[in-house]
């Protein structure tokens, strides 16, 4: 397209309202040349109005350097004046504003007359372009979709062009912008402008194309002519709109002037746009419930609401955790009436079945049943189940349903305060794009947000509001201001866990393993967990709570035609391979090559595209930033140490051998471990492996070099062994907490114990062995065979607590043995020479009882009070005072006479 094309005359069989308009067009576009024959031009204004531009033609004309074009501008901005209607002597300039304020176009015209200058003023544009004043026409004209298009407004950051036909293009580039810059503009009422542009711009989703001209010639009201799309056809309007008290926009009506955001909600018919909004929410929270009814069917209908609490966080108040999700949605809502100039981006992060779907469904649903006539409304756009490879046709195909609203007006109803956008499963959709920088799939919205509005994004994981807040930062976009706003779905505390424990007349969780405690602290685990008393406590409740919240992702994981990308047995299979991986690199997350590397091994075979695009998203998953790349890791450890079970169970004898060889599993994974075998009768197998293990234990040069083996061992061996009836030995292990119940004698060879529990009708025998705690408490007598005593650190009884070799004896009724002098005096400097605190003492050289660290000076009773005072005495020790409240202490610090000997 050239400039030829741009200002050629329009059809004359079409009606006379579109030659008017391209009367000003051609005025703008010459205009525009005139201003780019000159080095430096005069200012002119954007966007300008027909008077304006006529103007400037006939003073910039006189820089085109020849006496032809000079008149040819001239007659261009004179032909405004032509007589149009020749019973009023009315001319182009008073027909084309009375029309374009709503007047009626005259049934008189004389169109031939109009016509013929429109297209003399097309030839006479055409021979001032030819005529080579012009070397570029850049930046006041530009190809935009492969059309040539002139400048039509710029506010510093971007510019709009204006084609011959179709919509206006804005531009960011920067070559654009920075030429931009150095031109002379007019700025004239830049509030009536910028108020003219986005009308148009908000009208674009509701009228029909090519219908909007807009006329701002202050100190008139702005004049909107244009056609609203309906079912029944173009619907004609004219509307009309001031700048009132405090900049405040104003749609003018017959009863009154009324906000601009009344304008707009009367253009989509907010009474209807309201019900069906509710309509198809109500859709989705059925499709939520009935997930939930087939998984919970004996709870669903007595489940109560439960406030979940979160931790919001805004750049006015600052953090705060006493909110409900209800109240910060509420503060969120309440903010949008405030015009910031920057568009604010709420995140909701919370764990896997923490209740954020629950939550913003609610906060929707709310906002729907409003009272309010102009009360925001949530638009909730699920990311779950839908096809959508972009965020614009996921608004598209989620709003449809509404037959009023597509991309266009639902951020236009945002611009204006009337609708917030609710984005859930944000972390989901970011397989559309990339997750390194999720900036670029919200970019779209944030460009026509202009600043405005609210946006709140739900997601697993704090990698988005991490990833999102790097990428404004670090990548601001289209000199745009964004606003980030945090709300962290907190853990239930006992008091939320009590409630509905009570309503459901369920037992409260006690007795189960730390991680599990930490899981129930979630809404769709604690449920499962009540769920899983009421029907099969009998059963493995990991089990059954992993393959409940299984089945309900699966929903979500759906191709084009709505069928399951992957199977129950997929997912879980996948899950093992993650949990081998993160094991075996000691890790609690993996890449995500590796991810995909994983589910291609589970399933035997290559990934397509769709599918490694759903991979991210997975169940049970979460994204986190670590430093340079994406990693993913399991929500929480429990369901991670259940699918690492759930692997070694399933995989060859020799391939559970050498996992378990290289990988230390916890007392967790192994009590699965234990239970999954018993499950499938195969006993003698778990038998078969531990015996396996000890073996490759046993054979190693040194213990440094299995040491994962042996954490493996003490593990499986406490279940398989712990509770026999007979005599038994184990050498090498290394466990936490090691319970010994049944009967007979344990032997512990080379055994590393924090915390050993025996029970009655069981004795143990220590060699070469390190117990840190041993508990007593539940037998009689002394159970220790040989000197196992010496190997203990720590002996709980019935009779009290000994933490020193001497205590031991005690308390076991041991006699005491005779330590020669010279054994004592090596034993205190040793534990004077290698001590890592200070040694800190009253005048009567006692320790403070309550430092732990200082328990050796009591090994031998009073012997140490004799031994410091004499070494004092010596000046082999040095007593500095400290100064600290209450009695007064010493700092003893040895001397160099002390390492002389």
């Amino acid at each position: 397209m050239t400039i030829a094309d741009l200002v050629a005359a329009p059809d004359p069989q079409q009606e006379s309202f579109s030659a008017l308009v391209h009367v000003e067009y051609q005025l703008r576009v010459l205009g525009l040349l005139c201003a780019a024959a000159d080095e430096r031009p005069g200012r002119f204004s954007t966007p300008g109005s027909l008077e304006t531009w006529a103007e400037y033609c006939r003073k910039q004309s006189e820089k085109l350097g020849c006496t032809e074009c000079r008149t040819d501008a001239a007659e261009v901005a004179n032909s405004i004046e032509m007589v149009i209607v020749k019973e009023s002597q009315t001319s182009i300039r008073r027909v084309r504003n009375q029309v374009c304020h709503g007047g009626p176009i005259p049934d008189n015209i004389d169109r031939a007359i109009l016509y013929e200058a429109v297209a003399h003023n097309a030839e006479r544009i055409v021979r001032i372009y030819k005529h080579g004043h012009i070397v570029e026409l850049r930046p006041y004209f530009r190809m935009a979709d492969g059309e040539l298009a002139a400048l039509h407004s710029f506010s510093g950051t971007a510019a709009r062009y204006w084609p011959r036909r179709g919509e206006a293009r804005d531009v960011t580039d920067p070559d654009v912008v920075d030429a931009l810059k150095k031109l002379n503009f007019q700025r004239g009422d830049r509030l009536v402008d910028d108020f003219a542009q986005d009308i148009a711009r908000d009208l674009r989703g509701f009228a029909e194309r090519d219908s909007v001209y807009v006329l701002a010639s202050p100190p008139e009201p702005i004049a909107v002519r244009w056609d609203r799309r309906s079912s029944d056809g173009p619907v004609p309007r004219v509307d009309r709109f001031i700048i009132g008290a405090d900049h405040a926009r104003m749609w003018l009506t017959e009863s009154g002037p009324k906000p601009y955001k009344a304008f707009l909600a009367d253009v989509c018919n907010w009474p209807l746009l309201k019900r069906r909004l509710l309509e198809e929410l109500e859709e989705q929270v059925t499709a939520e419930k009935r997930i939930s009814r087939e998984l919970f069917p004996n709870l669903q209908l007595r489940v109560p609401h439960v406030p979940t609490m979160v931790q919001f966080d805004d750049d006015y108040q600052g953090p705060r955790a006493d909110l409900t999700i209800t109240e910060a949605c509420r503060e969120v809502t309440d903010g949008i009436h405030a015009y910031r100039g920057s568009t604010n981006l709420i995140t909701l992060t919370g764990e896997a079945g923490a209740g954020k779907t629950h939550s913003l469904l609610q906060f929707a649903r709310e906002s729907l049943t409003a009272s309010g006539d102009l009360d925001p409304v949530a638009i909730y756009i699920s990311s779950s189940r839908t096809s959508a490879t972009s965020l614009d046709k996921l608004i598209t195909e989620r709003v449809a349903g509404t037959r009023i609203l597509d991309r266009e007006p639902v951020l236009a109803l945002c611009r204006a305060g009337l609708a917030i956008l609710v984005i859930d499963g944000f972390d989901e959709m970011l397989g559309f794009r990339s997750y390194d920088d999720p900036l670029s799939g919200l970019q779209p919205i944030l460009d026509q947000l202009r600043n405005r509005g609210a946006v709140i994004l739900s997601a697993r994981a704090s990698y988005s509001e991490a990833r999102l807040w790097k990428s404004l930062t670090e990548h601001p976009a289209k000199a745009s201001n964004h606003r980030l706003t945090t709300m962290k779905l907190q853990p239930w505390r006992r008091a939320e866990l009590l409630k509905l424990a009570d309503h459901l007349s369920s037992e409260t969780v006690t007795g189960e393993a730390p991680e599990i405690r930490q899981l129930l602290t979630t809404p769709f685990f604690c449920l499962a967990y009540i769920a899983w008393k009421q029907t099969d406590p009998s059963g493995d409740f990991l089990r059954f709570v992993v393959d409940t919240y299984l089945q309900r992702e699966l929903s979500k994981l759906v191709d084009s035609q709505d069928a399951e990308l992957f199977s129950q047995d997929d997912l879980s299979e996948i899950f093992c391979e993650v949990a081998e991986m993160t094991a075996r690199s000691v890790a609690s997350e993996v890449a995500e090559s590796d991810l995909v590397v994983a589910a291609e091994v589970a399933l035997g075979r290559e990934l397509d595209e769709k599918e490694q695009r759903q991979l991210v998203a997975l169940c049970g998953m979460s994204a986190e930033w670590s430093e340079y790349e994406l990693s993913f890791s399991f929500t929480h450890l429990a369901i991670a140490e259940h699918f690492l079970a759930r692997q070694i169970v399933r995989v060859p004898f020799q391939q559970a051998l050498a996992l378990l060889s290289e990988v230390a599993i916890s007392a967790l994974c192994a009590q699965l471990i234990t239970s999954m075998w018993s499950e499938m009768a195969r006993e003698e197998q778990l038998e078969a492996l531990v015996a396996a293990l000890q073996v490759g234990v046993s054979a190693a040069q040194s213990t440094e070099e299995c040491r994962p083996a042996m954490a493996s061992l003490g593990e499986l061996w406490a279940r398989v062994h712990g509770t026999a009836e007979n005599t038994r030995a184990v050498n090498r292990i290394m466990v936490d907490r090691l319970e010994l119940k049944g009967s007979g004698t344990v032997t512990l060879d080379q055994a590393q114990v924090k915390h050993l529990v025996l029970g009655p009708g069981v004795t143990v025998r220590l060699t070469d062995s390190r117990i840190d705690q041993l508990d007593l408490s539940r037998t009689s007598g002394n159970p220790l065979l040989d000197d196992s005593h010496k190997q203990v650190g720590e002996l709980f009884t019935q009779g009290g607590l000994a933490s020193t070799p001497r205590q031991i004896r005690e308390l076991l009724g041991l006699p005491e043995e005779s330590v020669d002098e010279s054994d004592i005096e090596a034993f205190f400097r040793d534990k004077i020479a290698n001590a890592r605190a200070a040694i800190v003492v009253d005048r009567h050289y006692n320790p403070p009882d309550e430092d732990v660290r200082m328990k050796w000076t009591r090994e031998h009773g009073d012997r140490w009070q004799a031994f410091a005072k004499r070494l004092i005495t010596e000046g082999k020790l040095i007593g500095e005072r400290v100064n600290a409240a209450g009695p007064q202490k010493w700092r003893l610090r040895p001397t160099e006479s002390f390492f002389e000997e």
